[in-house]
């Protein structure tokens, strides 16, 4: 389960205003637990219950989050990464992603959610030792698929029955790896275009 746009109240108006100003970056430790939680299991109820995100959450060892202040202080969470690592046979180190963007301005959402992925990749190069990213796209999502498409990832195979049928809108999934040394800088966020695929 990633990348996933929402994208419902998409109009010509809306396509056209794809920035929100005011938004900021950070880590999961700058937004609350209560947020991310209510932000993936509003997109998978039946994949996420409290118990299962905190051993999401206590697993991920790299974050990224893209929110806004509102007012009184309340804050609106568009977008968020949740990064796992694991070692290859080699024990060399691999990151597991769990991303999601949602937002009804999907133009925004992909600007939010690649410059989150791009943040994530620069930070993977600065650790050195990090040398691939994996994500799990649902087979069905292919605007998931074209987002990591986009930003470099290679699709490698299709896993059947990968992902719990009451947890996704599909059990097969698409499995795409970033090679870490590609050549994507934060350049990436205005230079790749932006398809709209409604």
């Amino acid at each position: 389960m990633s990348i996933r746009l929402n994208k419902h109240r998409l109009s010509d108006k809306t396509s056209r205003s794809s920035v929100y100003p005011h938004i900021h970056y950070g880590c999961k430790e700058d937004v609350s637990f209560e947020d991310l939680f209510q932000l993936f299991h509003k997109a998978f109820p039946l994949a996420f219950n409290r118990e299962t995100f905190q051993r999401v959450y206590d697993a991920s060892d790299i974050s990224n989050t893209a929110y806004r202040m509102k007012y009184c202080w309340k804050l609106k969470l568009y977008a968020a990464i949740l990064a796992t690592s694991t070692f290859d046979s080699n024990q060399k180190r691999q990151l597991k992603i769990l991303m999601l963007v949602e937002d009804e301005h999907s133009l925004h959402a992909i600007n939010v959610g690649r410059r989150l992925l791009v943040q994530l990749i620069e930070t993977c190069k600065e650790l050195e030792n990090i040398h691939r990213i994996y994500a799990y796209v649902e087979s069905t999502n292919l605007d998931g698929i074209h987002f990591y498409t986009m930003m470099g990832f290679q699709r490698k195979e299709t896993l059947p029955d990968y992902f719990p049928q009451r947890a996704s809108l599909t059990p097969d999934a698409v499995k795409l790896v970033y090679e870490i040394g590609n050549d994507l800088s934060t350049e990436t966020i205005q230079t790749f275009p932006i398809t709209n695929q409604s």
